[in-house]
């Protein structure tokens, strides 16, 4: 069985050098220059994708900028036959997909097959990679139009980039703004009900080719280097959304030799597919695998989720008896690890700042508290603390799904005084 599975690896980890290579060799006809450095700034190149004035209604504007990167991506490489990937688009501040990213593929797929039906729309997966195709990638980002910080989000930021794998250069990109009230910004339901979130250097990678690139650069290696694993992945993503949970656990478990060890789609998805399926136990050694990488990168937020304005978990059996692994969970990394950590709560912008301070500061003992009922030698290595609103992440104040990580429980690791 192993000696099958690498060998359906090895021309994933072939395609993946042949990327990273591309990204690097300029196109026929560029005359051999360097590759442009990655712009700073505002580049010349960005200048012409500018948002419009005023944020619009969702559909409009993920049409509008569509019609005009289909007209930039036609001039840079002509409309002959193509196949066109599309890799999942993202939230940039959470690394998630959600309802709105999910419509915005769709409807940017649905505009090509109209427009172009020359280019074959195809999901991400290996075979789609096979081919060297057109890749769409878009982010949405929660945005104040004021860059009032301390206010909720009150517009949407979308940018879309279309890249050749042939040559590795970013050909067309548009950015825009929708409104606040027309983006459905629920995350997708594998995302839902993952334990723990945080924006990994595959999420990074990817925010960075999307947004910090302009037309002609190329994309960035790092994020060319993870696209095969990314294909299989999204492979099991699909599987997931199809009610197979068995069939998105192999595929996880064979992407692991190639992607990072830390890859938080893959653990959170074994997760999620171990207790699907009743395999407690083992979803318990994952989540203490997801655990060790939080601990390792100093911060680990998790989704522990408190009735509104209260410090009282929610009631729902299955969320209390994988609460209850998790604080198992960490009490035993922490204790073995002989580390010190500090429980930080965080609360939406909901509400009055002072008291929202105090509600997770109460909320963060508690959890503090059931730590040491788990192992009475952490006492002394872990302290709590409240930080209200002030690091938002969603930034939406709607205290739904939507902004439940704004009020996460996070776990840091910190130096022992």
């Amino acid at each position: 069985m192993r000696s099958r599975s690498s060998s359906r690896l090895l021309p994933v980890l072939g395609l993946a050098l042949l990327l990273a290579t591309g990204c690097v060799v300029p196109p026929a006809g560029s005359g051999g220059g360097a590759a442009q450095p990655a712009p700073s700034g505002a580049s010349p190149a960005a200048a012409s994708a500018a948002p419009a004035a005023a944020p619009a209604p969702f559909t409009e504007v993920v049409a509008r900028a569509g019609e005009q990167l289909l007209r930039e991506a036609q001039a840079a490489v002509g409309g002959g036959p193509r196949d066109l990937v599309i890799d999942p688009l993202i939230d940039a501040s959470t690394g998630q997909q959600t309802a709105a990213t999910v419509q915005m593929g769709q409807q940017l797929g649905a505009l090509i097959k109209t427009r172009l039906p020359q280019w074959s729309v195809r999901p991400l997966t290996r075979n789609s990679l096979s081919n060297r195709p057109l890749l769409l990638i878009g982010t949405l980002t929660a945005i104040n139009t004021r860059n009032a910080r301390d206010e909720n989000a009150d517009a949407f930021r979308i940018c879309l980039v279309l890249v050749d794998l042939r040559s590795g250069k970013l050909v067309a990109k548009r950015v825009e703004r929708a409104t606040l009230a027309t983006v459905a910004a629920e995350p997708t339901a594998f995302y839902r009900d993952s334990p723990t979130w945080a924006l990994d250097q595959t999420a990074l990678a990817y925010v960075k080719s999307c947004q910090g690139s302009a037309p002609g650069e190329s994309v960035d290696p790092g994020y060319l280097l993870r696209l095969p694993a990314a294909a299989i992945i999204n492979e099991a993503q699909l599987a997931f959304a199809e009610n197979k949970p068995a069939e998105a656990y192999r595929l996880l478990r064979e992407v692991q030799p190639i992607a990072d060890p830390d890859d938080l789609r893959i653990l959170n998805g074994l997760y999620i597919a171990s207790w699907r399926t009743g395999k407690k136990k083992e979803a318990g050694e994952i989540f203490g695998r997801i655990v060790g990488v939080g601990l390792d990168t100093r911060t680990l937020p998790i989704k522990i989720f408190f009735n509104p304005g209260q410090t009282t978990l929610i009631a729902s059996a299955d969320l209390q008896a994988q609460y209850a692994i998790w604080l198992r969970e960490i009490a035993i990394q922490v204790g073995l690890r002989e580390t010190c950590v500090k429980v930080v709560g965080h609360t939406s912008r909901t509400g009055d700042a002072a008291a929202n301070v105090a509600l997770s500061q109460r909320r963060a003992s508690i959890v503090k508290q059931t730590l040491e009922r788990q192992n009475k030698s952490l006492g002394a290595r872990i302290a709590s603390e409240g930080v209200g609103a002030s690091e938002v992440i969603v930034g939406l104040g709607t205290d739904d799904m939507r902004d439940a990580l704004d009020r996460r429980v996070e776990f840091r690791t910190v130096d022992c005084s």
